[in-house]
């Protein structure tokens, strides 16, 4: 940091010119250059989502766009007509593959005559009874298309495009409004678009809210313009630099990078801004021309803004061993950010600050809230250096407790957590979950060799379905055998023959012979991967044993929510081993980069209890951790050991002109605590913005980072000087003329 310091305190031309040069790249970002290609950022990977689409190009029985339609009773005429209109409607509509809705059930002589199942709008009122009776006791209908009150109904349709979504709904609503009945939509493409929606609302909104808080909390802390804007100039930069980059590498997709990023951007830039603007206050309250106040500051607090990278460097970096791109992608920005945010800060704070702009900056900064805050709690380091003991088996006990706690969390993930509690979609889909079966699916898929019948086929198909039967969470089984039920007469279940007899839309739903597959499909509630967990594994032994008794014969379980359990479970699986990984690292680097063994692992409580208290948080809220809960413990540990790292580096600094630890602590609580405290109410208030945000992965992204930085403030201001006292080092008196003498600069 020496050749820094020199530099920017002696040649600053050259320093705007390295300046100049790092701004090189985002710009051309921002130009539309490109070094690496676009790549979708999804949770999923592709051989997952490619396994679940090669079942929905078989089968018919796809509806990534659900109409739920709501009336005290369907089963009159002008209701019934208003749904035959809508559904002709849609049907003609551009990119609509196909509708179904229980309408289309039709009803089967052993001749092949086919008639509907409802009766024309100028039926009878006993026709019209009948009618319900039966669509309410048919087995293609009840439960899946119809709740069992004849009240909720749902019109499954087959689309791609998440555009088509909003004038599917409007021309529903055209002409079903007007026969009192409610129209919502939900499904896949609903609730993506509503994914969509909430992010783009809260994308400006939040960092604009965020820039906002910093800037008012900088105001506050610091009253002086110069200090402010000389503070808040390196990660305002960073912020723009970071995003240039994203858009440069092909990464301006990654939904957790363009709203979560730029505000720990932000945040982590601002508080190692802070500690430098702190720093130069205090040496030029103390007499130091700005020339040397600078250089000082650079040389003192340079070297600990670069730890502090390197290990939140590291934090962000395990996520790139994450096999979800939206993952490893967020972690490959996230460390870039935290690079180009080291040298802006590191470059245009001090460069500013030796200008004219910091010629009033110090005065009065004995008078700011957080000086004269720091002054007045001297007695609580006095009470954590005199009583280190119980101190420290105090946190000790805290932390193992959380941690207890904190084991207990589950991975899981919910469709509906990804979605704004607000938004007609989620609440259509808990709708569908308690009036009907949910509008999630298992499909069990049955493959054979040409040696097989129809016989056979029909055994092992009745087989599955016994399976799939009784699921808590599930409802009943729908098959081909299912289907034969639309032919007068008891018991047609059985006659695999009848099968050829089907209206092709109505059996391709089910059953392809020309690819020998078919498949079981019963709905599923949207309860998370935990809660199906159980039902998953029985179904799972089950249809093994039924495979070895029949050979020849190949069973799938398939499902976008087994799928999605299974890479939330590998994903958090990835990022606990990352995060273990990760923690080792920088306990390393710490004990590496401060020559101590001791001062390793005495850091690793304060950065330990953090996230122990981050994890007990999240129990107590629910005891599931899903993907972006997960992500936090990574990037948090990256931030909080941040203030240690701050920590620390003065403490030594005290102790080697002398100090004891006691002295030293207190001596460093008043000079760095102020940074740590401005830092910490920062980036908290910062971070919790996202509070505010519609999605509910990113407000327990939040909540989780928030806890982390507050934890980490008591820690390191409580817990950490305790440990220090209790296993202090030899004396490592060293002349005074190698480590300037910091005490007499305290404010």
């Amino acid at each position: 940091m020496n050749f820094i310091a020199r530099i920017i305190a002696d040649r600053p031309l050259i320093g705007w010119c390295f300046v100049a040069l790092l701004s090189l790249p985002p710009v051309l970002g921002f130009m539309g250059c490109r070094i690496a290609k676009s790549v979708p950022a999804t949770w999923v990977t592709d051989e997952a989502a490619e396994a679940l689409t090669a079942v929905e190009e078989t089968f018919t029985l796809n509806a990534p766009l659900v109409l739920v339609l709501e009336n005290e009773d369907f089963f009159r005429s002008e209701q019934l007509v208003a749904v035959r209109t809508a559904a002709a409607a849609i049907r003609e509509m551009p990119h609509v593959r196909r509708l179904v809705w229980f309408g289309d059930i039709p009803e089967v002589s052993l001749r092949g005559r086919v008639t509907p199942i409802l009766p024309d709008a100028d039926g009878t009122d006993e026709d019209f009874v009948v009618a319900r009776s039966r669509v309410l006791e048919h087995p293609l209908a009840s439960g899946s298309l119809i709740s069992a009150d004849g009240t909720t109904m749902m019109m499954l349709i087959d689309v791609q495009q998440r555009g088509d979504v909003p004038p599917i709904r409007s021309c529903a609503a055209e002409f079903l409004e007007s026969a009192d009945i409610r129209v919502r939509a939900t499904g896949p493409l609903a609730l993506h678009g509503a994914h969509d929606r909430a992010l783009a609302e809260d994308h400006y909104r939040i960092q604009l809210m965020a820039y906002t808080v910093v800037g008012l909390l900088a105001v506050l802390m610091f009253r002086r313009p110069a200090a402010i804007i000389i503070a808040g100039s390196g990660p305002s930069v960073a912020v723009v630099w970071t995003m240039g980059w994203l858009q440069l590498i092909g990464q301006a997709e990654n939904e957790l990078a363009k709203i979560i990023l730029p505000v720990l951007i932000t945040m982590v830039g601002f508080a190692d801004g802070m500690h430098l603007v702190v720093r130069i206050r205090q040496l030029r309250a103390s007499g130091e021309t700005q020339r040397d106040a600078v250089y000082r500051a650079v040389q003192t607090v340079g070297p600990a803004c670069l730890l502090t990278s390197i290990t939140t460097a590291i934090g962000f970096g395990s996520l790139m061993w994450s096999s979800a791109e939206m993952i490893s992608g967020f972690g490959r920005v996230a460390v870039i950010g935290v690079v180009v945010t080291f040298f802006s800060v590191v470059l245009l704070t001090p460069l500013l600050a030796n200008s004219w702009l910091s010629d009033r900056m110090h005065i009065a900064s004995a008078k700011d809230p957080v000086t004269l805050l720091m002054n007045r709690c001297t007695g609580l380091i006095e009470c954590s250096s005199r009583h280190a003991l119980p101190v420290a088996v105090c946190g000790i006990m805290i932390t193992i407790l959380c941690v207890r706690v904190a084991v207990g969390l589950i991975p899981d993930d919910k469709l509906t957590d990804r979605v704004p509690r607000n938004s007609e979609a989620w609440q259509t889909m808990r709708d569908c979950d308690e009036a009907l079966n949910g509008i999630r699916s298992l499909r069990v898929v049955v493959s054979w060799d040409e040696s097989k019948g129809r016989t056979d086929i029909w055994s092992v198909i009745e087989q599955c379905e016994h399976v799939l039967s009784g699921g808590e969470l599930a409802g009943k089984p729908r098959s081909i055998r299912t289907c034969l039920s639309v032919f007068r007469g008891p018991d047609k279940q059985h006659r695999s023959i009848l099968a050829s007899q089907l209206p092709d839309e109505l059996r391709n739903q089910f059953y392809r012979p020309d690819k020998q597959q078919a498949q079981i499909v019963t709905g599923l509630r949207d309860r998370g991967i935990s809660a199906h967990e159980p039902m998953f594994a029985r179904i799972e032994t089950q249809l093994k044993r039924v495979e070895d008794a029949n050979p020849g014969f190949q069973l799938a379980m398939v499902s976008d929510v087994i799928i999605e359990g299974r890479v939330v479970r590998q994903v958090v699986e990835e990022l606990v081993h990352s995060l273990l990984t990760a923690s080792v690292i920088i306990f390393v680097v710490l004990a590496i980069a401060f020559r101590s063994l001791r001062f390793g692992l005495i850091s690793i409580l304060p950065n330990v209890m953090p996230l122990a208290a981050a994890g007990t948080l999240r129990f107590i809220i629910s005891d599931s951790l899903g993907i972006a809960s997960a992500c936090s413990f990574a990037i948090c540990l990256g931030i909080a050991v941040d203030d240690t790292i701050h920590f620390l580096t003065h403490y030594r600094d005290e102790r080697r002109l002398g100090r004891t630890p006691a002295e030293a602590n207190r001596n460093t609580f008043l000079t760095v605590g102020s940074a740590l405290v401005m830092t910490t109410v920062v980036c908290t208030l910062g971070l919790g913005t996202v509070l505010t945000s519609q999605m509910p992965t990113h407000v327990n992204f939040a909540a989780m980072g928030c806890t982390t930085l507050a934890a980490a403030l008591v820690a390191d201001l409580v817990f950490l000087p305790a440990l220090l006292c209790l296993f202090p080092e030899r004396s490592p008196r060293v002349s005074s003329l190698e480590v300037p003498d910091m005490e007499s600069r305290v404010v």
